[in-house]
């Protein structure tokens, strides 16, 4: 009997021993080099091209765009434009050309982003986003990604903003006044506002980052009545649940809820509303109320609705079936796999399925509502959230926000011109003019006409340079690549341990 005990515990030492074996090599596995930008010393001359001008939902036919370095010099009617004989000819007969678009709730979430995230954003036409926080700590690395895709170094979209800190997460109890003073040492860094933060905090951050000039922003604090945090100055809300939550007679309840919870107050009595009932009240009044005082403050909205269609859809096969998964690593994967049977669980909840897909529709229908009323929207998509894919779903953002019943070219603003004035930079980017960035997308088809033809990418311009569809085509093999076989398992190794190495306070 004693013979055969040893003999599992060393046949289950043998596996332990190989499996730690295998680990290690996995984790050491070298990482695929970064892809570069181009950096070629080329002007171009587009000719023939259809210019989509977003501002006054049109096109301009047959005009050509001349490009030196990366900027744009001179855009005029093709049978007017002079030769420029050292330029590379580029013809756009029948093509339509669409400034960069902007993710503005992106996620690049680890340090391996370079690897499987940043190409697919430029290989979908992003070209710059606003990054929310990563799932790890990766501030040191968002810093060096940012001087290196500026100076065309890395290929990646610009980092025109992105979170340095957050707050009101799980187990958050930094000082405020200290966090507003390390986010003004970067004026092209704010703070994120998660969920979970009491008023009397959240209130002194506001006052101290308006004292500094630090913008923050992010979720709807669910203890805190938003009109409140508009007048206090947060710069935009994300997610579509904003204006469903403020918005019916149980808002109160529900706030006071989360304040006893967040408070850690076990004596307590108060319940928490049923969604479905605070879906069901919805008041029209109050929605008005937050609305106007949103316009006021000029306070923006990313509703990302991409994470209410995940989320109503998360039980339908051919949405999870999705063959861009293939660009996911297997770490993420399971994550996605975690989050999917939980929302499958919830949904199981009596009455809950078509509250999810109420849920879903009503936000899109609140989102067109108040862009009419005069919010300004940004398009967002939560990416590397569930089902929610770096630069594809970008796109697929906008075809939801037509949904809500913007016009195309309402939609395209909220990915160009809303952004570059949200961050200042209209001077640079948001449309295409003379002196601005020369970054562009080449479309086969008219997006004024149906807005799933954003994906109908031929050619991209980023900083400067021409990318063919040899070279898009190329972005995306490498992502996939890196995230599958041998290199996907090592990337997720990578990950797990910088997840349980992670540094965030």
């Amino acid at each position: 009997m004693k013979s055969v005990f040893l003999r599992v515990v060393k046949y289950l030492l043998s596996i332990i021993i190989l499996l730690a074996i295998l680990i290690f090599a996995l984790w050491a596995y070298p990482l695929a080099d970064p892809l570069a930008q181009k950096a070629e010393d080329q002007s171009y001359l587009i000719q023939h091209i259809n210019i989509v001008d977003v501002t006054n939902d049109s096109i301009l036919a047959n005009h050509s765009i001349y490009i030196e370095r990366d900027r744009i010099i001179s855009i005029a009617p093709s049978d007017s434009f002079p030769d420029i004989p050292n330029a590379m000819k580029i013809d756009g007969t029948g093509q339509f050309a669409l400034s960069g678009l902007w993710d503005m709730h992106s996620h690049l979430a680890f340090q391996i982003a370079p690897q499987v995230i940043m190409p697919l954003h430029i290989a979908n036409g992003v070209t710059n986003i606003r990054d929310m926080q990563g799932i790890v700590h990766i501030n040191e690395e968002r810093m060096q990604w940012r001087n290196a895709i500026k100076a065309e170094q890395l290929l990646g979209p610009r980092l025109i903003g992105f979170a340095d800190e957050i707050v009101g997460a799980n187990y958050d109890e930094q000082d405020v006044v200290a966090l507003v003073n390390r986010t003004s040492n970067d004026p092209k860094t704010f703070i994120k506002v998660y969920s979970g933060i009491l008023e009397d905090r959240y209130f002194q951050l506001a006052e101290e980052a308006n004292k500094k000039g630090v913008v923050f922003a992010g979720h709807y604090p669910n203890a805190i009545n938003p009109i409140d945090a508009s007048n206090a100055g947060q710069r935009s809300f994300e997610h579509a649940h904003l204006f469903i939550k403020h918005a019916n007679p149980l808002a109160e309840q529900n706030r006071a809820y989360y304040q006893a919870m967040y408070a850690d107050d076990e004596n307590s009595d108060i319940d928490r509303p049923s969604p479905i009932d605070m879906l069901a009240g919805f008041d029209e009044s109050k929605f008005d109320e937050l609305v106007d005082v949103m316009v006021k403050n000029n306070t923006y909205f990313c509703p990302t609705h991409i994470t209410r269609q995940y989320e109503a859809f998360a039980s339908d096969e051919a949405f999870l079936n999705d063959p861009n998964l293939a660009y996911i690593p297997p770490m993420v994967s399971m994550i996605w796999n975690d989050d999917v049977s939980g929302m499958q669980d919830y949904a199981q909840q009596d009455g809950y399925q078509e509250y999810l897909q109420d849920f879903y529709q009503k936000g899109l229908e609140l989102t067109g509502i108040a862009h009419q009323r005069g919010v300004k929207v940004l398009a967002g998509t939560d990416s590397y959230d569930p089902y929610s894919f770096p630069g594809i779903s970008l796109h697929r953002e906008l075809a939801e926000l037509v949904k809500a019943g913007l016009s195309p070219a309402e939609a395209l603003s909220c990915a160009t011109i809303n952004p570059a004035e949200y961050f200042n930079v209209s001077q640079d980017y948001g449309s295409l003019e003379e002196g601005k960035v020369a970054d562009l997308l080449i479309l086969n088809q008219n997006p004024l006409k149906d807005i799933q033809n954003t994906t109908s990418i031929n050619k991209l311009v980023f900083n400067g340079n021409l990318y063919e569809q040899q070279d898009l085509d190329n972005m995306k093999s490498y992502v996939q690549e890196n995230a599958s076989g041998i290199k996907g398992l090592s990337i997720s190794v990578k990950m797990f341990f910088r997840l349980m190495t992670d540094n965030r306070h």
